[in-house]
């Protein structure tokens, strides 16, 4: 993406925006501490589970 076409973008609130650069893969994921499971982990930080921010809780 070159600097022109990011200007194009529209200017998104906070949440917006970082739910974005997650799913773009521009932002890591988070996984929470209370899983402890491996194979859970890796599909959360592979992107094929998501978490709801409610369920996320202090990191």
């Amino acid at each position: 993406m070159t600097a022109e076409a990011a200007l194009e973008l529209p200017v998104m609130p906070a949440p917006a925006a970082a739910l974005f650069l997650t799913a773009v893969g521009l932002k890591a994921r988070r996984v929470p501490t209370w899983i402890t499971d491996p194979n859970l982990r890796a599909d959360i930080l592979a992107g094929l589970i998501d978490i709801p921010d409610d369920l996320m809780g202090e990191q």
